[in-house]
């Protein structure tokens, strides 16, 4: 009894791995070895184009984002092995029920108990080699990866101004992220009298990718004319965060407690926080804290949960601030430990 067992254990694990593989792939997959096996990638353009209004300059990022795709190429072993396994299940399923050879079913049962053990092993390994590939192998095998960014470096762009004749400064990456000042971006176009009391002003970023354009537009309202030394209208900004605890127990709540205080002459509109992270709890989260006047300063919280089946982790939240005027105040980054 115990021999048949392990000898209908080992038949249904080898009808299963030949017929498809779905166990190895499935399991290959979600260890992350199927990008071994990756036979197509394909890369999308990574443009931005970005205000911020602290330093009164624009943040240019270019670069490539490669996706990895894992799609399993049927070749004629698989096929054949394929056509073969179904082709033994139903032989065998015509066979345990047909027992008279007439062809006519009418009569005759399906016989489990009185089948061999290896019958039993096709009858069940066949269906379960299928089942498991469409329900967890299929999806991860055509799942696309995304992989590191590869930055444009020595890649040449523009900065225009479509509204006023797309006069503009024709410049060159060099590391792929870029930081363009207003005031040495309109120093370069010559007279510029014209800009002084615009309430807004667009700008636009142009560059060619693979002989195709690509435009990202940036339009800063309010705008001022860089004016020498004079007071400076724009909001500025204090700003603190920290964990409310830190560290934290896996499964706890983490609460991080953000200060912003307006410190510049005006209104400070629809100020909104985003978060960044790598673990997907703390990741694109948004919190919005509306319009903040002047000298006013306001606290509030964003809470993240955690998960409660890692051993420990040490989480890092990035928190980038935006009004109605482009990004204001600096980057701030929150580390976070989590312990079992």
């Amino acid at each position: 009894m115990r021999q048949n067992i392990i000898l209908f254990i080992l038949c249904v694990s080898v009808i299963i791995n030949v017929t498809g593989c779905s166990v190895t792939r499935f399991t290959e997959t979600r260890l992350g070895q199927g990008l071994k096996k990756a036979n197509k990638t394909k890369f999308k353009l990574d443009f931005q184009f970005d205000y911020n209004a602290s330093d009164k300059s624009f943040n240019l990022a270019l670069a490539h984002q490669p996706y990895s795709i894992y799609k399993p190429r049927i070749t004629l072993i698989d096929l054949g092995a394929g056509l073969a396994a179904v082709g033994i299940w139903t032989m065998v399923f015509y066979d345990n029920w047909d027992h008279d050879n007439t062809f006519d079913f009418t009569d005759d049962t399906f016989d489990w108990y009185d089948s061999e053990w290896w019958e039993k092993a096709v009858l069940i390994g066949v269906p379960a080699d299928i089942l498991l590939y469409w329900t967890f192998a299929y999806p991860f095998d055509r799942k696309s990866i995304k992989m590191p960014k590869q930055l444009l470096t020595n890649h040449p762009y523009r900065i225009v101004l479509p509204d006023h004749g797309y006069k503009g400064v024709d410049y060159t990456t060099t590391t792929g992220e870029e930081q363009i000042r207003i005031k040495e971006f309109l120093s370069q176009l010559g007279n510029t009298s014209y800009l002084r009391g615009l309430d807004s002003l667009k700008f636009r970023s142009i560059t060619d990718i693979s002989g195709k354009q690509h435009r990202r537009n940036y339009t800063v309202s309010p705008f001022f004319f860089p004016n020498g030394n004079g007071p400076d209208p724009l909001p500025k900004l204090k700003i603190q965060t920290k964990w409310t605890k830190n560290p934290i127990r896996a499964g706890e709540k983490a609460i991080l407690q953000i200060t912003v205080k307006n410190t510049g002459d005006t209104l400070l509109r629809d100020l909104v926080v985003t978060t960044s992270s790598d673990n997907p709890n703390f990741n694109n989260w948004e919190h919005d804290f509306g319009n903040i006047q002047r000298s006013e300063s306001r606290t509030q919280a964003i809470s993240f949960s955690s998960d409660t089946g890692i051993f420990s982790d040490n989480v890092t939240v990035i928190l980038y601030f935006k009004a109605h005027i482009g990004n204001v105040g600096q980057v701030f980054t929150e580390a976070l430990d989590i312990s079992r």
